[in-house]
């Protein structure tokens, strides 16, 4: 799975998703546009009453490429649902084919004029465009062919992505993958270097023609940067595919039913091994039998002083990697939880750290659906997946089932006696997902696409290359310190030792009022409420550790509800701290009065309030923002909805990392 998650999104800069995912959609949609328009009047320009006969055979043409083109668009959108059809790709090979063909022929045709009818006096220019734009054309189809063989290679590399069978992405595919990139590379920049050499003057004749040289003109960076990311993941393939030499991966399976920083407490870890693109071998084993026999051994992980504040609560004894993921930075915790795992006596050398939460589980049960774990008669589904585990590594199915010790290895030896039902679970869902229909396994892509911006898959790759990439694309679950504008980001601690998060509600309510400043004055509300009742397999009194994460600089001018427990600075964010304690049937609320100064910038077209809110993996919550602006608003973007000719309104779930951009006079 991870396998193909990242060729197939290349998450750009933060600031505002959704604007990002419309740039790319818009540009590729403006080049399919671009190349149909230049079909359809390219050749108004040469009409001449000498060439008439000409002008016709040339518009037949011209209006044969369109036609194709337009096809070639058709087809390409329904592989947004089935992107293994690989049958629909070779169609729009085709098509993309026989348009270059048609472009080509037009081109050579323009080229027939007579040289000096490009120094006429107005036509002339319009004449020198066309063949530019015809050119332009011809190479852009001819890109769109080879990424459909392009593509056609991936979908038959990655066809069953979890199968442990021969095949994959070899050295040999992948010398083929780089060369048609380089081909597609080639095509484009000439394209770039072709719509470069025309000015916008030359094609007013055609206002929809202008306004789709423009839009593309316009999206040259982005294209550039597209082939750049490409090149950039080629690169690191090797390495994180496991190419020529398999790749081992650190699997740490989260319990966000007591809340991390990280996402959720490690309960299970496992070693996932990747060879040519494909999961050949995956185990999950109880976290207990790395760690506790460290432990009685006479060995301790002396605690990091950033983490003092969890051992001097829960564990004072020692560091482990069941708690290694004490910081929201994932990055930090991946490399944590490495150290530990090695130091503990984890033998497999691994290229990275890939953490799940439950929600991914689940995710994956909706696809295959309910799934028989014959050794103990039951049958787990996403809506009972977590009680499953919880009654027969918690609770009477412990019990009933013979289970024993977390330490003592169970049969099989990849998981201890208390959690083998885990253990079996997971290897039955792994032969499940193995027999997925085509359609099934585009489902799991996007799921797969979809956790990784909830952070719900989390990744980490050894490699600084290819975690960088990560990086760029802003799919590192790391702590974000924009350069400029507002942020927040609120992150939860459970400290009880029980599974008491999954019944506790929480709401984020701030109140932003901007002055003529560009200051930013928030009233936050930080809402938790423990009203739905259920076993939480632990400690009856919940203790929630906070970590607040603002723009360096911020002012706290009040807090309550919370007792402090300091501020200092971490991953350019300035950082407060506090914990609370409550029990089943009551509420608390943690009031913060804080001052951002300079959050919103002048602009040539007014002034812009631009903030970040980042989600914590594994949590639940709930944003509910209102926003008072000193101007009329002029432009939304990222989520807000306007409530007033100055004011904008926040509703919803915060599902992943959002950015929100207001536009005011001022």
């Amino acid at each position: 799975m991870l396998a193909i998650a990242l060729p197939l999104r290349a998450k750009l800069p933060l600031r505002a998703k959704r604007k990002s995912r419309r740039a790319r959609v818009g540009a590729m949609l403006a080049i399919v546009l671009l190349l149909s328009s230049v079909a359809g009047t390219l050749l108004a320009v040469a009409a001449y009453q000498h060439y008439s006969t000409l002008y016709r055979q040339d518009m037949a043409v011209a209006q044969s490429a369109e036609q194709r083109l337009r096809a070639a668009e058709s087809l390409l959108t329904t592989l947004a649902k089935h992107p293994f059809d690989t049958a629909t790709l070779a169609r729009a090979r085709q098509a993309f084919a026989a348009a270059g063909q048609d472009f080509t022929r037009l081109e050579a045709s323009l080229h027939t004029l007579p040289a000096i009818s490009t120094a006429l006096p107005v036509y002339g220019a319009r004449i020198a465009a066309a063949q530019r734009l015809a050119a332009l054309a011809s190479d852009l189809s001819q890109s769109g062919a080879i990424g459909c063989t392009l593509l056609q290679t991936l979908s038959a590399a990655f066809h069953s992505p979890l199968s442990a069978q021969k095949g994959g992405i070899t050295r040999t595919t992948l010398a083929q993958i780089n060369h048609d990139a380089r081909l597609i590379e080639a095509s484009i920049n000439a394209a770039i270097g072709e719509a470069r050499q025309v000015s916008p003057a030359d094609v007013q004749f055609d206002a929809r023609l202008a306004t789709l040289l423009a839009t593309f003109q316009s999206a040259i960076p982005l294209i550039q940067s597209w082939i750049s990311a490409i090149n950039a993941f080629l690169a690191v393939a090797p390495s994180v595919l496991g190419i020529g030499a398999p790749a081992n991966f650190l699997i740490e399976v989260l319990d966000s039913t007591e809340l991390r920083p990280g996402g959720g407490f490690i309960g299970n870890y496992g070693i996932a091994t990747i060879a040519n693109g494909r999961l050949t071998a995956a185990h999950i084993t109880d976290v207990d039998l790395l760690d506790r026999p460290f432990a009685f051994a006479g060995h301790t992980i002396l605690f990091p002083p950033d983490f003092a504040w969890f051992s001097h609560f829960i564990s004072p004894g020692g560091w482990s990697l069941r708690d290694s993921n004490l910081s929201a930075d994932f990055p930090t915790s991946a490399r944590a939880g490495e150290d530990n795992y090695h130091l503990e006596g984890g033998n497999v050398p691994v290229q990275g750290v890939i953490a799940i939460t439950p929600a991914f589980i689940e995710g994956i049960l909706r696809i295959t659906g309910p799934v028989a774990v014959p050794e103990y008669q039951e049958v787990v589904s996403a809506q009972n997946l977590i009680d499953k585990i919880h009654y027969y590594q918690l609770g009477a199915g412990r019990t009933s089932a013979g289970q024993g010790l977390d330490y003592i290895p169970a049969p099989g030896g990849h998981s201890s006696e208390r959690k083998q039902f885990t253990e079996l679970l997971a290897e039955h869902l792994f032969a499940r997902v193995h027999q997925l229909s085509a359609a099934a396994r585009a489902r799991l892509l996007e799921l797969l696409v979809t956790s990784l911006r909830a952070k719900d898959v989390q990744v980490y790759f050894n490699q600084a290359a290819a975690e960088k990439l990560l990086q760029d694309a802003h799919l590192d679950a790391a702590i974000e310190a924009p350069a400029a504008g507002d942020s927040l980001f609120i992150v939860n601690a459970n400290l009880s030792s029980n599974k008491a998060n999954r019944y506790i509600s929480s709401a984020i309510n701030d109140t932003v009022t901007l002055n003529g400043a560009g200051d930013a004055l928030h009233q936050t509300t930080l809402r938790y409420a423990w009203t739905t009742p259920g076993n939480v397999y632990g400690n009856p009194t919940y203790t929630d550790y906070i970590h607040i994460y603002v723009p360096p600089g911020s002012i706290l001018y009040a807090a309550g509800g919370w007792t402090p427990q300091g501020t200092s600075t971490a991953h350019g964010r300035e950082v407060w701290q506090g914990y609370f304690r409550f029990t089943f049937g009551q509420t608390r609320s943690i009031h913060l009065t804080w001052m951002v100064h300079g959050a919103a910038q002048r602009t040539a077209g007014g002034c812009r309030y631009q903030e970040l809110i980042q989600r914590q993996a594994g949590s639940q919550v709930t944003i509910n923002q209102q926003i008072a602006l000193p101007g009329s608003i002029t432009a939304l973007q990222g989520g807000p909805m306007q409530s007033g000719p100055d004011a904008a309104a926040l509703h919803q779930a915060l599902t992943q990392d959002m950015t929100a951009t207001l536009e005011y006079a001022c």
